[in-house]
């Protein structure tokens, strides 16, 4: 480029009579006119490079395959199971059986599908290992690459992806392998998005064709018990729970199928300009925001909403009022915890939750009996946050049979402070659901830490009769 630029100046000077007293005079000229052709062809050359100036990653560390007793093949699709010595066959078929249908999913369904490995594995497909004590001391499941490679333009690595076969739970062997192939796809195609996000996908597409989360339901479990925490971010945990959002959110926008997930991440892969490093942006949270942004769907809405309705799960009488059917097949303890209880006749209290922060997208949960209250009765719920944040804050009234009977909203701002009344127009309102949620900052970046935890407190009290 540089060289471009220094040719089309010198030859624009050539035309240029040079007037000089001497020989001497003519070179000191040239010389300094050559100076100036070097250091503009320069400027212009540096003003023409790519420059990003967001958010980078490094490249995930490449890793050796690991040794394996035997292969299965798949005689139909590009699918193999490499096995250890202490393997079962009966284990070892089931798994070929769980990768082929992941594979027949994402090919058919236009999802990313591992690049080609050129026979690294020594089979001419995409290569599991399922290997005894494979992965001890982390994950059942661990997505790896050989190298980097450029796909379509974008940023991808050719991937391969062990699983440990002794945590491998028998019953949820079909769940944990599609769950791998989808999160080794997903680093194929995207190496530089967060882990969180992988494991959260490959367990909800795991959930849909198998009605399994993954290696088991104990993440989506623990999400449900920890409500406090952010849904996808960067902590240890995350993305196990986080597939209970993306299914609540599919449930929303694509009737279940997956499709609405999957074209989230063809908006996510980028191309870096840096040999060591990877851009991190658009990432998967900037991607949600902005497309639910143009579909007039706001994400902080429909947080608000998730926030309520995964109160309806765990025991028979929340779960059987479930808005959603998927939270009526959670497991019996993925309730989500009570910080507080009253009723109506001892109010006013005051609720501080000493020790509990929220996440950003986090919630708390009180509960308020009001089968006591006089009709035309009025509950005045005020909340006090942590600055930094936004705050959402709602009550839901049910019935004695625990059905929704309508629901009141303060809107979300930043504003530390929001105040709603609820109107007890009739004896039908036997219990108040008070629900609040961080909606942090700004959008959660599940590479790193969140500094947007914060805590807050709440006054109830009667209304005047």
């Amino acid at each position: 480029m540089r060289r471009f630029f220094r040719l089309a100046l010198a030859l624009f000077t050539v035309s240029v009579p040079l007037v000089s007293s001497s020989v001497c005079a003519q070179d000191d000229e040239e010389e300094t006119a050559q100076g100036s052709i070097d250091a503009w062809a320069e400027a212009m050359a540096q003003s023409m490079a790519p420059r990003w100036g967001g958010p980078e990653v490094e490249w995930p560390m490449p890793s050796s395959r690991p040794d394996a007793a035997g292969v299965l093949r798949s005689f139909e699709r590009p699918v193999n199971v490499h096995v250890g010595g202490r393997v079962s066959a009966e284990r070892a078929a089931r798994a070929l059986s769980a990768l082929e249908l992941a594979h027949d999913y994402l090919a058919e369904h236009a999802w990313p599908v591992p690049t080609p490995d050129g026979g690294r594995g020594g089979t001419a497909g995409f290569d599991l290992y399922l290997l005894p004590g494979a992965t001890p001391t982390g994950p059942t499941v661990r997505p790896s690459h050989d190298v980097p490679h450029v796909h379509d333009g974008f940023d991808a690595v050719v991937p391969f992806v062990t699983v440990d076969d002794h945590q491998m739970v028998d019953s949820r062997i079909e769940g944990c392998v599609v769950s791998a192939y989808v999160q080794a796809a997903l680093l194929g195609a995207d190496p530089a998005e967060a882990r969180s996000w992988r494991v959260a996908t490959g367990d909800f597409l795991a959930w849909l064709l198998t009605g399994h989360f993954g290696c088991g339901d104990e993440g989506v479990v623990e999400q449900q018990q920890q409500s406090w925490r952010t849904w996808i971010g960067s902590g240890e945990a995350s993305g196990e729970g986080g597939a209970l959002f993306l299914a609540m959110l599919s449930a929303r926008t694509d009737g279940l199928t997956g499709d609405f997930i999957r074209d989230l991440w063809t908006a996510a892969p980028q191309r870096s300009w840096n040999d060591d490093r990877l851009r991190a942006a658009p990432d998967m949270w900037q991607v949600v925001n902005a497309v639910m942004e143009v579909g007039q769907d706001p994400l902080q809405r429909f947080l608000e909403e998730v926030a309520i309705s995964r109160y309806f799960s765990g025991p028979s009488s929340r779960s059987e009022q479930a808005p959603l059917r998927l939270l009526r097949g959670l497991p019996e303890d993925a309730a989500v915890p009570i910080q507080g209880r009253a009723a109506f006749g001892d109010l006013p209290r005051r609720f501080e939750p000493h020790g509990l922060e929220l996440e950003p997208y986090g919630s708390a949960y009180l509960e308020l009996d009001t089968s006591e209250a006089p009709a035309g009765s009025q509950l005045r719920i005020w909340l006090s946050g942590e600055l930094g944040v936004g705050w959402a804050l709602s009550a839901v009234r049910l019935g004695a049979d625990g059905v929704e009977r309508g629901r009141v909203r303060a809107p979300v701002r930043r504003h530390p402070r929001s105040y709603i009344p609820v109107e007890l127009t009739d004896d039908e309102t036997h219990k108040v659901v008070i629900v609040v949620t961080n909606m942090g900052g700004r959008l959660v970046d599940a590479d790193d830490p969140d500094d947007q935890v914060r805590s807050f407190r709440l006054i109830l009290d009667r209304g005047p009769q």
